[in-house]
């Protein structure tokens, strides 16, 4: 596994042939298939709903209380353009303010109590581990679960390769479609190892990762179910101007 900044990067990375599979979110995969290049989904982390806490983590001396406090606030996401700008700029606007008026900005996801702390940014759209260890060290506060907007089966990350290399490679991809499931029924029934691995992996600390909710996990993709909502938000923020032809986008597991 590498690490990348943010899906953009990851996006770069499978394209470029220097990853064969990557991990961004659907509107960012989807602004990447607008503009030609040929990807294609073939499992998810998890789907919503989801109780993993998420949302706005806004400074303690910001004064931000509701969603118009943000208006002439620094916001930071981790990718402009991602699952957690969008569904942000969705709930800000559906909560009576003005999303123009919000200045958003990148930074990493484990940056989020830092910024806080350094009063660099207002608010950070975030989500655990990182939202609440921002929260339990007493960085920030947790307003508005933007979570709440997306449509129920909608998928959250997902991995995606070439076409190219998904038609070269059919067993591979079925391989990791299979090891997904299997890891899937692993974490379930193995809490103890699957929160150890989180820890090693984020490198926050093990009281932090044992006390945060897991992602309600799933692995199969439906064209419609899984992807609907972002090809519909992503088209009306203005991330794409078409829609996406979801069926060619999605490779199914084996079977269905």
């Amino acid at each position: 596994m590498q690490l990348a900044q943010n899906g953009s990067v990851v996006i770069a990375g499978v394209v470029s042939g220097s990853a064969q599979v990557g991990l961004p979110t659907p509107t960012v995969a989807f602004q990447a298939v607008e503009n030609g290049l040929p990807l294609q989904a073939f499992a998810s982390t998890n789907v919503f709903p989801d109780t993993t806490a998420a949302g706005l983590v806004v400074g303690m001396e910001s004064g931000i209380r509701q969603a118009k406090d943000l208006e002439g606030k620094k916001v930071g996401v981790p990718g402009l353009g991602g699952l957690l700008d969008v569904t942000m700029r969705k709930w800000v606007s559906s909560n009576g303010a003005d999303i123009s008026k919000v200045n958003i900005v990148e930074i990493q996801l484990p940056q989020t109590a830092d910024a806080l702390r350094a009063k660099q940014v207002d608010a950070v759209a975030s989500v655990d581990p990182f939202a609440s260890r921002a929260v339990d060290t007493g960085a920030g506060t947790l307003i508005g679960n933007y979570f709440d907007v997306i449509t129920p089966g909608t998928a959250a990350g997902i991995y995606v390769t070439t076409k190219d290399w998904a038609d070269a490679n059919p067993d591979a991809v079925k391989g990791m479609q299979l090891a997904l499931d299997e890891a899937l029924a692993f974490i379930k029934d193995n809490d103890k190892a699957a929160r150890e691995s989180i820890a090693k992996y984020t490198t926050l600390p093990p009281p932090v990762v044992a006390n945060m909710k897991m992602s309600n996990l799933a692995t199969h993709l439906d064209p419609e179910k899984s992807f609907r909502f972002w090809n519909d938000l992503a088209k009306k923020q203005g991330l794409i101007k078409a829609d996406i032809d979801l069926n060619a986008f999605t490779i199914k597991y084996p079977g269905e």
